[in-house]
């Protein structure tokens, strides 16, 4: 069903889409969606950070029944589990160009059509007989919705997926059709289930251990949480590796057994959308803007503001570099991409370091509660996922933390930070504890420690001091530290040197 009113929060609502299952639903007109996200494969079972694949797409509405939409998807790892004896690679870059039209919309039912043409820019691997580049595919479905309740909706979306029978002279997927079910809940406005089960019916849509094509269904099950009205995250598991319409029906190879992890960040920017279940924020102090910084190895749990482009850069000793860029571009959310290279201090656990050669992290942090507007203390929670630049040897790392904070009546603001980050077998956890305490107005002194633990067992600390210079924006930061880095599994890392470094950084508000 198409949302009411243009200004209603339309993540609230039933969704257009679980994952890569379409549902009969649309957004109303001028309607955008962009969102982001990554399925992750066990870790343990490959070097780095596994398998995994990344995605993202958008969409805007026409009107309340005719929705354009564009996915990109790509995949560069090995397979799960062994292929006739081998763990090939697998390069698939997909791009599809969809529009879905609603054709009925009543009481209860909806009916929609939808239809995608799609091309692998890249698809090289031993099992598609080398470099497949360039192959065209395309997808048709007639997805159907019921309302059983305002809260409970059924779907069912019968398909046709038209894919290469052969491609290289070897064996390929084919011309697939299916038959779809789905349900999607609203426990509140907040919250949302979904499961989904795609059966194919003929055709096959599964690599298996022998090289063979096979039928598997690909399902899902997951949960939506709406951080704001304007941004919502899911979690889920799934089977499937395709994210677009034509590849939907596509599992994880081999077999389709092994289960991925994701999530997924959703954004529906709209000026007339409210930008905080919270209400109106009150007037941010000058002192509650400078802690929205992150500290030296710990993040802030606070959020900047909407419209809001940090910059910083540091160096220190052991060769310690890095650049952040960060943007807010709406309350209660931030997206941030790092350079960073590590120490090279010998002194380090080695086991524990990925690479001391530079390496990119980017990921969003998103705020779940906020002390500065009736909350008892503030929360944000942040991913970041990281690799090395070298293409030669690109060794990732999944990094995730919580961020915890507590403002005193005496000017104190006191962290807590659980962390954990893995590559490979390798996995750190840690608990930072952390205390920022204004010495008079622009500077603030400021001291860390994280114990650590799995594979870890040095504890990291950084103390030093931050000077805000007015309200020009600019900061700089002097610090001590014995940890290799500031992000990421970098701040959980020690060495036995101590190590000094230097930062400058520069807010400004691209909206004002």
């Amino acid at each position: 069903m198409a949302s009411a009113e243009s200004g209603t929060i339309v993540l609230a609502d039933h969704p257009v889409r679980m994952l890569s299952f379409d549902t009969a639903n649309t957004y109303h007109k001028g309607s955008v969606e962009l969102s982001l996200g990554t399925s992750q494969a066990n870790p343990d079972t490959a070097s780095g950070t596994g398998n995994q694949l990344y995605y993202g797409g958008g969409s805007y509405a026409v009107n309340d029944r005719l929705m354009l939409g564009m996915d990109l998807h790509n995949y560069v790892d090995p397979v799960g589990g062994l292929i006739g004896g081998a763990l090939p690679d697998v390069h698939m870059t997909t791009l599809a160009g969809w529009g879905k039209y609603q054709l009925y919309s009543g009481d209860r039912f909806s009916v929609s059509a939808l239809g995608s043409i799609e091309n692998f820019l890249e698809l090289e691997s031993p099992l598609f007989g080398g470099d497949a580049s360039g192959t065209t595919i395309g997808a048709l479905k007639l997805p159907v919705s019921y309302d059983v309740s305002s809260d409970l909706q059924l779907h069912f979306v019968p398909a046709l997926y038209y894919m290469p029978s052969t491609v290289n002279g070897v064996d390929f997927y084919g011309t697939i059709a299916s038959l779809g079910f789905g349900a999607t809940y609203r426990a509140s406005d907040r919250w949302a289930l979904f499961g989904t089960v795609d059966a194919p019916i003929s055709g096959t849509n599964t690599i298996a251990s022998d090289g063979s094509y096979e039928k598997t269904p690909v399902w899902s099950v997951g949960a939506r949480y709406n951080v704001s009205p304007k941004a919502a995250l899911e979690g889920y598991v799934t089977n499937g590796i395709g994210m677009t319409p034509a590849t939907s029906v596509l599992t994880f190879w081999p077999e389709g057994d092994e289960p991925l992890i994701g999530m997924r960040l959703v954004y529906t920017p709209g000026a007339n959308r409210p930008n905080s279940y919270r209400g109106a924020p009150a007037p941010l102090t000058a002192r509650q803007r400078t802690v929205q910084q992150d500290g030296f190895t710990m993040g802030s749990a606070d959020v900047s503001e909407p419209g809001d482009v940090r910059v910083s850069a540091w160096y220190g000793s052991d060769n310690q570099a890095g650049a952040l860029l960060s943007i807010s571009p709406d309350r209660d959310g931030e997206f941030q991409f790092i350079v960073e290279q590590y120490s090279d201090n010998a002194t380090a656990d080695q086991s524990l370091v990925p690479t001391s050669d530079a390496r990119y992290m980017l990921g969003p942090k998103l705020r779940l509660m906020d002390q500065n507007n009736g909350d008892s203390f503030s929360l944000s929670a942040r991913a970041l996922y990281g690799r090395r630049i070298d293409t030669t040897q690109r060794i990732g790392v999944f990094f995730a933390e919580l961020i915890g904070s507590y403002k005193a009546s005496n000017g104190a603001i006191f962290t807590v930070n659980p962390k954990v980050a893995a590559f490979g077998d390798t996995e750190i956890a840690g608990l930072g504890l952390g205390v920022n305490y204004a010495v008079f107005d622009g500077l603030d002194l400021i001291a860390e420690v994280t114990p650590v633990a799995l594979d870890g067992s040095d504890f990291t600390w950084a103390a030093g001091l931050r000077y805000t210079v007015g309200n020009s924006g600019f900061s700089i930061d002097a610090q001590a530290t014995n940890a290799i880095g500031r992000y990421g599994i970098g701040g959980m890392v020690a060495q036995d040197d101590t190590r000094v470094s230097l930062t400058l950084s520069k807010v400004f508000n691209v909206l004002r």
